[in-house]
């Protein structure tokens, strides 16, 4: 994508073929004496976070220092959980089918149990539940023979499954105590799950 430049403000944004339509350019590209002539810099791109932890928006082009920037906006998300609102700001509740309810064909109807809309902590506490089930997951078979047989579980197994506890328990507590967006991103970013020998 390219600005077109006139007078220090950009007059047009596009490709080549948008903005010169009626030029051919030896294999699509054009020239640096072209470009020069006519006022054209490629676009660069401002920040963009994440977009597991911020919602990214485009914004409009601009000249940022002289350069055509394409801004963003990056607004973070929720980290803790929300009660649902409608658009008048009214709580939502969970819903249940009453077949009762509109005189016999039933119907959804609220429940007393608040709708919540789950923020970032309570999402990646479960994901990193799942990733110690899943690491536990190829010994677990050792502790039901141990339970079922009294067969003894090796040393090196029972090590490794302790400090796959160990490290979800760590990561629990770091998710709970993460003040914002950044923080959060930094605990799941410092994950140190044990390999298995």
């Amino acid at each position: 994508m390219y600005a077109k430049i006139t007078d220090g403000a950009i007059e047009a944004t596009g490709t080549l073929r948008q903005l010169f339509p009626n030029t051919s350019f030896p294999g699509g590209m054009a020239d640096s004496d072209f470009k020069t002539a006519n006022g054209l810099q490629d676009i660069v791109n401002a920040e963009q976070k994440d977009r597991q932890y911020y919602y990214v928006t485009q914004g409009d082009v601009t000249l940022v220092s002289g350069v055509p920037t394409q801004g963003f906006t990056n607004t973070a998300m929720a980290i803790e959980d929300v009660d649902a609102k409608d658009s008048d700001g009214n709580q939502l509740f969970v819903q249940v089918l009453d077949p009762a309810a509109n005189g016999g064909k039933g119907a959804m109807v609220d429940t007393s149990e608040k709708l919540v809309t789950r923020g970032l902590k309570y999402n990646f506490k479960n994901q990193i539940k799942a990733q110690a089930n899943s690491a536990l997951a190829g010994t677990d078979w050792m502790i039901i023979r141990k339970a079922e047989r009294e067969t003894a579980i090796p040393s090196a197994t029972s090590t490794y499954r302790a400090a796959v506890i160990t490290e979800c328990a760590r990561l629990e507590a770091a998710i709970a105590g993460a003040a914002d967006v950044d923080a959060l991103q930094a605990v799941m970013q410092a994950q140190n799950w044990p390999e298995q020998d």
